[in-house]
């Protein structure tokens, strides 16, 4: 993996900048938008916000976006996204995510390792986002309950 010594987020739901979320400022005040990239993983709808989890199929790609994260800024960061997303890094079982390690690829398909929020609950009887990108589906969501088609691309597992 090409990141050398410094730490990189990869994100891949709400914090991702083209949804605005108030989250999203404050990963923008600690860390530094590289670009798009993607996860080895599938991703899972879990109502206002996606969890994705890893996956050994090459197919199954969650798209994201990469993140450096500034020299210092990494536990005031962390502090801030554990709560947020439901992460108790001393007792990992307790909390909807898990901070891990994982390999992404940048659009240009530089390996990256990153951190990620992993969901830490089984799938089973949740719905798919099959194309991985959880914001083309939330915006397809949105227009189907403001009456447009829907063109949601998903499935059941």
């Amino acid at each position: 993996m090409t990141a050398g010594p410094q730490n990189f987020l990869f994100v891949y739901g709400t914090l991702r900048e083209e949804l605005a979320h108030p989250m999203a400022v404050v990963l923008g005040a600690h860390a530094t938008r590289v670009g798009r990239a993607s996860f080895r993983g599938q991703l899972f709808d879990l109502g206002e916000y996606p969890g994705a989890v890893p996956s050994a199929a090459v197919s199954d790609r969650v798209a994201g976006e990469l993140y450096r994260i500034e020299p210092g800024r990494e536990a005031a960061l962390f502090a801030e996204l554990d709560r947020y997303e439901d992460c108790d890094p001393d007792d990992p079982a307790a909390g909807e995510y898990v901070r891990a390690r994982a390999q992404v690829e940048a659009e240009s398909g530089a390996p990256f390792e990153a951190w990620i929020y992993l969901y830490n609950r089984p799938t089973g009887g949740l719905e798919r986002i099959v194309s991985g990108d959880f914001s083309a589906w939330a915006t397809e969501r949105a227009s189907a309950r403001a009456g447009g088609t829907r063109g949601r691309r998903c499935q059941a597992d």
